[in-house]
């Protein structure tokens, strides 16, 4: 994490409204103190996502993600944390610290890398635009998309031969290295060349809608008939997704992902109204792309042509997908007619029918899964047997339990063969589950006390009223409450950064406010733990009876509150 000073991010933070920053992106409407919407980390159908003005604090009681504005920009925009601080500062009006961020040098490369795919984006769809494009603009106008889509998505064109990009950008040493560095030339024995040439260009972005790489498709005969920019720092094919910063409020307002298979899919769903379509990057689906699929749309419909390809496409995309499916996912998959993709089925049929059509025609995932696994066996007792294996072998790698015995149960239902990892984790010991302290409840609620009402803390930071909580996990966020009061810092914002993986904290500030009279009493409940801890450890007789008058004294006060 960069160093920026805390009492910069506390200036950052005082100029910076949450409810604004994320209304961009949720519908948020007035519900008490508070703005309740659907949450944008998660498919719901009714509004547990709040957001506060007064704690600036963004907290879902479905999903559990929370945080304030940085997190809310690194969590959904994938920022990191100093380009997050650097927006917001700049939205304020605010000069970053030079010094802040010490790895300044690779923050000013990237940001250079980035300018520059935004003139090489503008070239193509310059060139698109004139003469020199024509025949990249009938392409598209013959694909039937209308000139507002392609300027929208900022279609382009790299013209044939080399040199392009040379007159375009600059021809001296410096711009070449740099073309090279972002991809888009290479260095051969004659010198640097045009990777893209006599193709259409399809820009391709990353999830804050910045440009970091290119997809190219030839209008001859040629291979390859997609080109993609090579891998960079920042262009990862396994990572991206074509259409998901274009798309991804639009999906989460319909509640509408259609998964398929590539760029003129994507564009082609588009032009027709449906502007809910996502595609991998010519590659076969990665791991990483589903999940950001699954967090977005927990029913994604996977659109796969109805050949052989398609078909195999699909069950890839299944396979993939068993790791990160839970209880709460539910895809389906819809195989079109032979011969048709989403782009000319859509085209013939229509926008209205060819939703119809999924919500008709697109089978659950389970379903998919055992057609699949059918058609792989093949039939007679030999199948059945090669079913139940191959189910075994794709169930192992899931990790949702409950999901998990349901699949096996249709499995075993369908071949009339027991699995044999049921039979595995029937014989394996059950694990101890070991006992919660009752305690820690009321430990983490005295923290919530303390964050919610920070002018509480003011007591705890003279040396007698010093005292330690007895869960190290808590005891360490509550030290640290301490030392941030004490400097003078924001202290749940601080926490946040310091904390990242920690969920309860924006919790344990949007829970129910706890009033005064709780808090003293969750006070003396602390105090009266620690103060019998140390008497058990005291080394001397005059320790412990010291020890045990304190004691004896905060159990009083708490018989007189009623405790």
């Amino acid at each position: 994490m960069a160093h920026f000073p805390p009492s910069f991010l506390d200036e950052v933070l005082s100029r910076t409204d949450i409810v604004e920053l994320i209304s961009r992106h949720v519908q948020l409407k007035k519900s008490g103190s508070n703005f309740m919407g659907l949450c944008p980390f998660h498919h719901e159908k009714s509004p547990s996502f709040s957001v506060s003005a007064d704690k600036q604090l963004y907290y879902c009681f479905g999903c559990g993600k929370g945080g304030g504005s940085f997190q809310f920009l690194m969590e959904h925009d994938g920022y990191s944390f100093p380009e997050s601080v650097e927006y917001l500062a700049e939205k304020a009006g605010m000069e970053v610290p030079e010094s802040a961020a010490p790895d300044a040098d690779e923050q000013a490369r990237r940001k250079q890398a980035l300018v520059l795919l935004e003139k090489v984006a503008n070239q193509f769809s310059r060139v698109l635009a004139s003469n020199e494009g024509s025949e990249g603009l009938e392409y598209f106008h013959r694909r039937k998309l209308p000139d507002e889509l392609i300027r929208r998505y900022r279609l382009g064109f790299a013209p044939p031969g080399y040199g392009f990009l040379s007159r375009s950008i600059g021809n001296d040493e410096h711009s070449l290295a740099q073309l090279e560095a972002v991809g888009m030339m290479f260095k051969g024995d004659r010198g640097y060349a045009d990777r893209f040439r006599a193709r259409v260009m399809f820009p391709i972005r990353d999830r804050r809608g910045q440009v970091v790489g290119f997809g190219g498709r030839i209008l001859d005969q040629g291979e390859p008939k997609y080109l993609n920019s090579p891998e960079t720092s920042f262009f990862h094919k396994s990572d991206l997704l074509y259409g998901f910063s274009e798309h991804r409020d639009e999906i989460r307002k319909r509640k509408l992902l259609l998964v398929v298979e590539g760029y003129m899919d994507v564009l082609g769903l588009a032009a027709h109204g449906l502007p809910v379509g996502l595609a991998p990057l010519g590659t076969a689906i990665s791991e990483r792309q589903l999940r950001e699929i699954l967090r977005l749309d927990d029913a994604p419909v996977f659109c796969f042509d109805g050949d052989r390809a398609g078909r195999q496409a699909a069950w890839r995309a299944l396979e993939r997908m068993l790791p990160v499916l839970d209880a709460e996912h539910g895809p389906r998959f819809l195989y079109l007619p032979d011969g048709e993709d989403p782009d000319s089925l859509v085209q013939t049929e229509g926008a209205d029918a060819f939703v119809r059509r999924i919500e008709n025609e697109a089978k659950p995932v389970l379903k998919t899964w055992l057609d699949g696994l059918k058609f792989l066996a093949g039939s007679g007792p030999e199948g059945r047997a090669r079913m139940a294996k191959k189910a075994d072998a794709m169930l192992a790698v899931m990790k949702d339990d409950y999901l998990k015995q349901a699949w096996r149960q249709e499995a075993e239902n369908d071949t009339g063969l027991t699995l044999k990892s049921q039979a595995a984790v029937d014989k394996k010991p059950r694990p101890k589950i070991s006992s919660i302290s009752p305690s820690i409840p009321n430990q983490e609620k005295f923290i919530a006390a303390l964050l919610q009402k920070a002018t509480r803390i003011g007591k705890l930071l003279s040396e007698k009223n010093k005292f330690l909580l007895d869960d190290d996990g808590l005891n360490l966020i509550y030290t640290r409450v301490l030392e941030l009061a004490a400097a003078g810092n924001g202290i749940v914002q601080s926490l946040l950064l310091e904390f990242p993986q920690e969920e309860r904290i924006p919790l344990w500030v949007s829970q129910s406010d706890i009033s005064d009279e709780e808090y003293e009493k969750l006070l003396l409940l602390m105090q009266e733990r620690f103060f019998h801890r140390l008497m058990k450890k005291a080394g001397s007789l005059e320790e412990t009876e010291r020890c045990r008058i304190q004691w004896d004294e905060i159990r009083q006060k708490l018989e007189k509150v009623g405790h």
